[in-house]
């Protein structure tokens, strides 16, 4: 079908055109445009020849087939000079080279490359295949089509239009050719043509695809069994006591060498670490002991064929590289170097003595000594597959004359005084070699590690040795001379104790990447101290709980809480006891704008992957994400788009995981932490991540005390005994939660004796002082306190004792201005009204206090109490009878947190806006509690159900009813509300559990006015005469409010002001003259400066006041006055001050008088006439008396003109 010879020729041109299209030449185009053909019926055939014809030769012509874009490809100049020297072209049209411009993709997976030169064949009307059967080029490919497969739907026929025919008979045996999509800027796929319906004539070497076309795409996955690490997999899932040697030809696990082909085969066993299982060992016998290079089975498995009579074994650690983390350029060129030097990478199988393990936990562990788990870089290892296999025999004695030594360089970090190893004099290595021998002992004797199996490629660990001089980095030792192979790794070893080797210490160098850390490598690592925590025993009970059979928990508290050190605690807890693999993990790391979601993904893919493998063979794993609200936060209305997307992302990512990894029947379990539930994104939640949600609340008097008390206790294993700032400290204190500051924080309190507590502290009154701090809050309390001690010691200059007292005025001083955690972005209400300021309501303050106060005030007391106590109170009565005052005086009386409400700030126009500012405010009460929540004017908050048009309170008013008396109640939080019409608020919030008890504020009687009176009065002065007369006042006052009998008593203050300052005026003069030196200055009262006429006529206007004139005249001669005794010399303060004191004018004191008391009773009157009180008093009677149990329906009035509700 296609002609033999080509169209024209051309170059081609690689240009990002994103399909499978090409630009035809302007010459071609034209052709096409004046014949007016479609650009969807044309099919441009490319012939070429490759560039390189390995399979087929390079006589052989290709042809591919694409379709046509419709537009021309751009102009391009032939060069100046070209092969035959210089161009000499009669035209521009000559010196122009034809171009076919296709995507630069597509191009090189053809093979062809920028200039080559094509032919082309132009095919009109070619058939058309309406189904289109295509198959991935290879498994990656598949996994991008399928990331992308609503993107390929709609977009193909955009890209390809031509279709090779896979039925297409003809001598050129790869006519076929693959495809290549976009389906994003920077992914392509590659796909191949399986077959087309209906099936194009075998003449016909391409068909078009149809505008309705059907394509169907067959997945290509990736293999299972062509990797050695899926056949350990598969081996291991089985039996240990089985061996696989004879099944696992397929895996790479093993060397194919001579002594592989007389091997008895191998078992896997899950490894542990013995320091972990010390429990487990008696250690009376020698056997027994964690010494040297041992392991220790089940005395069954020491009978089996595969270990039967063999006293030595190799162990291997089976590492599988897809739980390996990517190597950056920087370890790539250092593992690079470390297999380029001398000593080589290694050896990852050692000999190790086979022991029994009476009291193993399991059939399928393996207990190794530390120093074997140290050597094959695995130190602390729980967890992981371990290979056991008999040990060939020792090589002769003859094989080996020396044992050449590589130290590893030292850390710059941690450079020590002393010999610098590697030194090139014979001396210095001479006595490395003799240090050596004294940590490693020596081959030929019966101690050390050197008197063991020794393997070509061991390592010896690091020695931290305090007893030695320096300590040692540790080595590489190799055999001299080495062993030699034909072609494979050679494998040897001996016994040191058999053979007297000499010891050669060669040149420092680097030590291995895989060295110092586990062969599963977690992304973070725990303290390896056991943090110490006190108070929380039964959160720890409950969480080992829980762990242990497989149930994952949400660790939940505020700031300070503990939560990411009881996570630690739980760590050791589990692996000391249970022998867990714990997987430890900071979200805190992955919450970056620059981290993409892929490898989030794969960054916690890893981390529950390596859990799983670790778990296998009868063990357990715990994957432990810390701060996961973090990477996961909730989604919020302010935050629409990206963070929103980003965090709905991350959280199905961890849901998948925990789905795959951690189900029923698995053996890994998650722990995750969080400042709350709320704060975690409603997918984690959702998805049932989480099976149980343990929430740290603040400690309460005896748990602060106890915390208190393990802060200031003395260290006794240190040279000073406080924790946190000796620099002598043990280990034990200073990772812990407890830990208040930096040891080298305070390096003037590093002294021989540090401090001392104070024998007068009562640490349970200093718990009580700090209600509501968390266990961070009082780390910092008690890191102040010692602030204080080290300020107090250095003003009194007290040089005869080191040791610094820290007393209970330290504590004090530190509480003063601190602000804890959990209230830093509180508003709170300070007020100083006391109750001694309020007159009458004795009963109201009475059952204030016994609701309020007493609970906290003796908090053991009523913790025994069997009923529960009341936590609301309603406030009502008559305007200006003092409702709001109690509940200021609440603020400063009680002792408590006191957050003040209006109704503004909750109403909200918006739907679920209302109740979420309600949901808020409780949760601010719950943190900052011991708390008082006051709500004022109450009616218009939370009014009767069914009577609001737009439906905003009745929303409010359920959620109030859900917050004060809910499913999960309020545990410190008391709730006030104040109000003077009880009878506008819904009767469902005045039942007991909620407003338990309603107090009325009633018009004072004569004895409370008096006593009003008093209280109003008693910062100000009044005469004898008033004072004997209050009755009277009380008497004259009948029916005032509390507010108005305080109007009386201010309005008769401002009139003694008012006639004190009065007769000041008019006595002044007279007053004035009695002393001559204010006769003297008195002559004139005021100022006044007169220029021009002018000036004089408007002098009224510019003249500055008198008071003005004088005071800057006084003011000067003051100044001069102090001019005059610093030029005398006069070091005397106090002499000016008094000097100026004598020439002040006495203070007049304002004394309220008789009259002044009857003018205000004249002037004010009560702000509730009578005919009101009567109402109010008729609307008190009914809500207390004729109150029944019965609710309103909901329904909506029925009568003309009444209001309907929207709900």
């Amino acid at each position: 079908m296609a002609p033999k010879k080509p169209s024209t020729t051309a170059e081609v041109a690689l240009v990002p055109l994103k399909n499978c299209l090409v630009n035809l030449p302007p010459s071609l185009v034209a052709l096409l445009v004046n014949a007016n053909t479609a650009a969807q019926n044309v099919i441009v055939e490319l012939q070429y020849r490759p560039t390189s014809g390995k399979a087929s030769g390079n006589s052989t012509q290709r042809s591919c087939y694409l379709g046509w874009t419709g537009m021309p490809s751009k102009r391009k100049l032939a060069p100046v000079v070209g092969k035959d020297g210089i161009n000499s072209g009669s035209s521009s049209r000559e010196q122009d080279i034809s171009t076919v411009e296709m995507d630069t993709t597509f191009g090189r997976v053809l093979g062809l490359t920028e200039g080559q030169r094509v032919g082309i064949f132009i095919h009109l009307d070619p058939p058309v295949a309406h189904t289109i059967n295509i198959e991935p080029l290879t498994p990656e490919d598949w996994e991008i089509i399928e990331l992308h497969a609503t993107f390929l739907e709609l977009n193909l026929l955009s890209q390809i239009r031509a279709l090779p025919n896979p039925t297409y008979s003809t001598a050129q045996p790869d006519h076929m050719h693959p495809l290549a999509l976009h389906l994003s800027p920077t992914s392509t796929a590659n796909i191949v043509i399986t077959s087309l319906t209906p099936a194009p004539s075998d003449t016909s070497p391409f068909a078009k695809i149809a505008p309705d076309a059907e394509v169907i795409v067959a997945p290509k996955v990736r293999p299972k069994n062509t990797r050695g690490t899926r056949g350990d997999s598969r081996s291991v899932t089985g039996s240990s006591r089985r061996s696989v040697g004879g099944r696992s030809s397929g895996s790479t696990a093993r060397t194919k060498s001579k002594s592989d082909s007389t091997s008895r085969g191998c078992l896997y066993f899950r490894g542990i670490d013995r320091q972990w299982t010390e429990q487990y060992f008696d250690g009376e016998s020698e056997d027994d002991t964690n010494k040297g290079l041992r392991v220790w089975v089940e005395p069954e498995i020491l009978a089996s064929n595969e270990l039967r009579g063999a006293s030595w074994a190799c162990i291997t650690i089976v590492q599988p590289s897809g739980l390996k983390p990517p190597l950056d350029p920087q370890q790539q060129l250092n593992q690079a170097e470390q297999k380029s030097n001398e000593a080589g990478a290694p050896s990852t199988k050692l000999v190790a003595k086979v022991l029994p393990w009476v009291d193993a936990p399991h059939s399928e562990h393996l207990a190794m000594s530390t120093l074997l788990c140290s050597a094959l870089g695995a130190e602390g290892m729980v967890g992981g597959i371990v290979r056991v296999e008999a040990a060939p025999p020792p090589l002769q004695k003859s094989a080996v004359k020396s044992i050449k030594v590589y130290p590893f360089m030292a850390d710059t970090s941690k450079k020590k005084d002393g010999l610098k190893f590697g030194a090139d004099t014979a001396a210095a290595k001479d006595a490395l070699a003799e240090r050596i021998k004294v940590i490693y002992g020596s081959p030929g004797s019966e101690k050390g590690l050197l008197s063991g199996p020794l393997t070509d490629g061991m390592v010896l660990p690091k020695a931290n040795n305090q007893t030695t001089v320096s300590a040692f980095d540790g080595a590489i030792i190799r055999f001299d001379p080495p062993l030699k192979a034909a072609s494979e790794p050679t494998f040897g070893w001996l016994q040191g104790s058999e053979q007297k080797l000499s010891l050669e210490v060669q040149s420092e160098i680097p030590r291995p990447s895989d060295q110092g850390s586990s062969p599963m490598p977690t992304e973070d690592t725990i303290p390896s101290t056991v943090p110490e925590m006190v108070g929380i025993d039964k959160i720890i009970r409950q969480s080992l709980d829980n762990l242990t059979k497989s149930s994952s928990i949400l660790l939940t508290g505020g700031l300070g809480s503990g939560k990411t050190k009881l996570s630690h605690l739980l760590a050791h807890r589990l692996r000391k006891d249970h022998l867990f693999n714990v997987k430890y993990f900071s979200c805190r790391k992955l919450v970056t704008d620059e981290t993409r979601i892929s490898n989030i993904k794969e960054t916690l893919n890893r981390l529950f992957m390596s859990a799983s493998w670790c778990s296998r063979l009868g063990g357990q794993s715990v994957v432990i994400l810390d701060d996961l609200d973090k990477l996961c936060p909730v989604e919020t209305e302010l935050q629409v788009g990206g963070d929103n997307g980003r965090s709905r992302q991350n959280s199905e990512v961890i849901c998948s995981m925990v789905r795959e990894y951690c189900s029923m029947n698995s053996s890994v379990v998650l722990l995750a932490t969080a400042q709350s539930k709320e704060s975690l994104n409603n997918v984690i939640i959702g998805g049932h991540v989480a099976r149980e949600i343990i929430h740290i609340r603040a400690p309460d008097k005896e748990g602060r005390r106890k915390v208190l008390e393990q802060l200031t206790s003395q260290d006794k294993g240190a040279s000073i005994t406080m924790n946190g700032h000796a620099r002598e400290a043990s280990a034990s204190t200073q990772g812990s939660w407890l830990d208040p500051s930096n040891p080298d924080s305070r390096p003037s309190s590093a002294g021989a004796d540090g401090f001392v507590l104070s024998r007068d502290i009562d640490f349970l009154e200093l718990a009580g002082k700090t209600d509501g701090y968390m266990p961070g809050d009082l780390v910092l309390l008690v890191s102040r306190a010692r602030n204080e001690a080290l300020i107090r010691s250095v003003q009194e200059l007290s040089g005869t004792s080191k040791a610094i007292t820290l007393g209970t005025d330290d504590f004090e001083n530190a509480i003063k201005g601190f602000t804890p955690a959990s209230l830093r972005n509180v508003t709170l209400t300070s007020s100083t009204t006391t109750f001694a300021g309020i007159g009458g309501l004795h009963e109201t303050r009475q059952m204030l206090l016994e609701t309020l106060q007493y609970p906290t005030k003796y908090a053991p007391i009523f913790a025994q109490c069997p009923l529960r106590l009341r936590s609301g109170l309603l406030l009502y009565g008559f305007p200006g009878c003092g409702k709001t005052l109690l509940a200021s005086a609440v603020a400063g009386e009680c002792g408590l947190n006191f957050i003040s409400v209006k109704g503004p700030e909750i109403l909200n126009k918006y739907i679920g806006a209302s109740e979420k500012s309600v949901r808020d405010l409780f949760e601010r009460a719950q943190a900052a509690r011991p708390c008082v929540l006051f709500f004022d004017e109450f009616d218009s908050i939370a009014p009767k159900r069914g009577h609001d048009s737009t439906g905003v309170t009745d929303r409010v008013v359920n959620q109030l009813l859900t917050q004060m008396d809910g499913a999960e109640g309020l545990s410190g939080v008391y709730v006030l509300a104040a109000t003077s019409r009880p009878d506008l608020i819904d009767p469902a919030l005045l039942r007991p559990g909620r407003l338990d008890k309603s107090l009325l504020c009633d018009m004072p009687n004569h004895t409370d006015r008096a006593d009003i009176i008093k209280a109003v009065s008693s910062k100000l002065v009044m005469s004898d005469e008033v004072a004997a007369r209050l009755d009277e006042v009380a008497a004259r006052t009948e029916g005032f409010s509390g507010a108005d009998l305080q109007a009386v008593v201010y309005n008769a203050h401002l009139e003694a002001v008012h006639d004190a300052l009065g007769d000041h005026n008019a006595d002044k003069p007279a007053a004035k003259s009695n002393t001559k030196q204010s006769t003297s200055t008195s002559t004139k009262s005021f100022i006044q400066f007169l220029y021009s006429t002018s000036e004089q006529a408007n002098g009224a206007v510019s003249m500055p006041p008198p008071a003005a004139v004088a005071a800057k005249l006084d003011a000067i001669k003051s100044a001069r006055r102090r001019q005059r005794q610093i030029a005398q010399g006069s070091t005397n303060a106090a002499t000016p001050a008094a000097n100026e004191t004598t020439q002040d004018e006495p203070r007049q004191e304002i004394i309220i008088k008789w009259e002044h008391m009857e003018r205000s009773l004249n002037t004010t009157r009560s702000s509730l006439s009578a005919a009101e009180r009567r109402r109010l008093q008729a609307i008190y009677r009914e809500f207390v008396v004729g109150r029944n149990g019965e609710m309103p329906n909901g329904e909506s009035s029925q009568e003309i003109g009444g209001r309907t509700s929207l709900m």
